[in-house]
């Protein structure tokens, strides 16, 4: 539970005891800021208040100013220092007890900001002071509860159509090992419905204010009209750390996956991750993210594999908005020599974005580019294939309810191959429901 700045309890006028109120008329710069506060402007309050910072910080009137100009526009730290000059002049003013319990819990400080709002409920409060500062206790406590531990569940049912069911994964996964020596009509584009039904498990066990281990499973099964032979499931599953130093968090994991093509095992996945994330400012966040994996492909052991990829990010979050843009290098070595015509490497771009309307809709969209080099030339054409890959994909999803959702999908694939057997077009449709618990 979000805990907001209850703002009729922390107005400038509780300046009672630091200045009197003539002093702080006749100060200009202060009731500037004062006035900036009272009328919600609080970017310009903080502009001021830095602005004044070298002469005034220390006044107690001030630093209580500058404390709630920081924490309204999310400079958490700052108003955590200005709070605590004031407490040392004065170390009973209550209005900054308050704030600063209001700001711990913003830095997610649990621990903290009860253990300040606790001791404020042990001094003489006025009843309606006293109800405010309980209110934002029990939503601090629920908020340390939930940060033990947190399980989500989700089950999906979707129905959609693949306008190219044989160009193979979303993902580019499934490869074609043998010579293309007879093409018959099973080997053309071909169309068809499916129906996928898939589980998603998230947990996260916080272990300080600053560690968390952290959780994933994915079960998918994807059933066509007509393609059997196209007929696959996935699993996914992955265990990670989370540390938070100070505006960065180390993201270290490891994954294991399993893919199986009309009901038999094609593909298994081991690796490791890691990301690095560092919050620039409230807004604008950049991570930095590698991972090693081993490809086994169970059905034709020469088109084993290993892969490398390393990237970096870029992020604005906003009240409504999230944008990101992304840049990546891919190493996909062959385990095998006999493999090396499928062995490559591939740059890719991406940018994505998510918009909430309100609580009830929300927008995802994404664009990737591909640039794909192959190693070696192919046994049969005697040719070095080189690729690119275009994607965009397109999501709205509508909450009907706090655990039920739909959400509809489009997805655009277009490969352009030297060898032409390998270019592809393919759409994809999907209308799906799903179940949060």
């Amino acid at each position: 539970m979000q805990l907001l700045l209850h703002r009729a309890f922390i107005p400038v006028v509780l300046l009672v005891g630091l200045h009197t109120s003539a002093a702080l008329a006749a100060t200009t710069p202060l009731t500037q800021l004062q006035s900036a506060l009272e009328q919600g402007q609080f970017e310009q309050a903080y502009a001021l208040a830095q602005a004044q910072f070298e002469t005034a910080a220390g006044d107690p009137a001030f630093d209580f100013m500058y404390a709630r100009a920081a924490l309204e526009t999310g400079h958490y730290n700052e108003a955590v220092f200005a709070l605590e000059r004031v407490l040392a002049a004065k170390p009973n003013h209550q209005p900054s007890l308050y704030l600063l319990g209001l700001t711990y819990n913003k830095q997610k400080n649990y621990p903290q900001a009860a253990s300040t709002l606790s001791s404020l409920l042990n001094t003489p409060l006025s009843d309606e002071f006293r109800q405010q500062v309980t209110r934002a206790l029990d939503a601090i406590e629920d908020n340390l509860a939930s940060l033990k531990q947190k399980l989500k569940h989700r089950i999906s049912l979707a129905l959609g159509h693949d306008s190219n069911v044989n160009s193979g994964t979303t993902d580019d996964r499934i490869v074609i090992g043998g010579l293309p020596i007879l093409l018959d009509e099973t080997s053309r584009e071909a169309s068809d419905s499916f129906a996928r039904a898939s589980y998603r498990f998230d947990g996260r066990w916080q272990q300080t204010q600053h560690q968390a281990w952290r959780a994933n499973l994915q079960v998918s099964d994807q059933r066509h009209q007509d393609s059997d032979e196209f007929d696959r499931t996935q699993l996914s599953a992955n265990l990670s750390y989370i540390q938070d130093i100070a505006a960065f968090q180390l993201h270290l994991g490891t994954q294991l996956g399993v893919m199986s093509l009309d009901s038999a095992t094609y593909q298994q996945d081991a690796g490791v991750f890691g990301a690095l994330r560092y919050a620039i400012n409230e807004h604008w966040a950049a991570t930095v993210n590698i991972s090693a994996f081993n490809l086994n492909n169970v059905r034709d052991s020469a088109l084993d594999s290993r892969l490398y990829t390393s990237g970096l990010a870029l992020s604005r979050a906003t009240r409504n908005w999230l944008l990101r843009l992304s840049a990546g290098y891919t190493w996909q070595p062959a385990r095998n020599p006999e493999g090396e015509h499928y062995a490559r490497d591939y740059s890719h771009f991406s940018a994505s974005m998510v918009y909430r309307f309100n609580d009830a809709h929300r927008l995802n969209a994404k664009v990737q580019y591909r640039d794909i080099e192959h190693r070696a030339a192919h046994p049969f054409f005697l040719q070095v294939r080189d690729e690119t890959l275009h994607i965009a994909h397109l999501a709205w999803q509508y909450q009907i309810r706090p655990a039920w959702s739909l959400e509809t999908k489009l997805a655009y694939y277009d490969k352009d191959s030297s060898l032409q057997l390998y270019s592809y077009d393919r759409t994809e449709w999907s209308l799906g429901v799903h179940y949060d618990f």
